[in-house]
């Protein structure tokens, strides 16, 4: 049943993860050419498109989820847990999304441990939280999912909040980088 449900709900994260490799390259050459303005054109069009595949992601997820699994596996006790699977994990489409494209962002600047921490972080947190909440006097089964929705949301909120106080700290670029690439290049 989770199987299913994650090849289902992968469209909208591996459509995520293209416009993040997208995303990253763009900003990597433009970060190289020192055209910041292009980045922040590029960030807004990309996260645009993210935001909107994850809101039609969550719509499609939460509204038609017993539908789309019952495409895929015909036992109605399969399909009535899916359904349940899809919906929870719908409401984290969006933020999902976030996440993913703006770890391109920071991949693209070269700050690769910003993403990576924060996914290692709270990945790692869902094993204990997803212990807990499975348990038969909690959520069961769909706390499970619960921890891995209420994670992804984090994650999503915590990057955009990580960018927007780096740039508002003008932490960003790293300015002293390109100044020595600079340097090394007059030589």
């Amino acid at each position: 049943m989770q199987k299913v449900g994650s090849q289902i709900e992968s469209i909208s994260w591996m459509t995520a993860s293209g416009l993040s490799t997208a995303l990253s390259t763009f900003v990597g050459q433009n970060y190289g050419a020192k055209k910041y303005d292009r980045i922040q054109d590029g960030l807004k069009v990309t996260m645009l498109l993210a935001i909107f595949i994850g809101t039609l992601a969550t719509f499609l997820l939460v509204a038609f989820g017993e539908e789309i699994f019952a495409i895929f596996i015909p036992e109605e006790e399969s399909i009535a847990q899916g359904a349940d699977y899809l919906r929870i994990l719908g409401y984290s489409q969006i933020f999902m999304c976030i996440e993913i494209t703006s770890a391109g962002l920071f991949n693209g600047l070269g700050k690769t441990y910003i993403p990576s921490t924060v996914h290692t972080i709270l990945t790692s947190l869902r094993i204990p939280l997803a212990y807990w909440a499975s348990q038969p006097q909690y959520l069961g089964i769909d706390g499970i999912w619960w921890v891995i929705t209420l994670t992804t949301v984090a994650k999503g909120i915590i990057m955009v909040v990580l960018y927007i106080y780096l740039k508002q700290k003008d932490k960003l670029y790293d300015y002293s980088e390109i100044q020595e690439t600079e340097r090394v290049a007059e030589c």
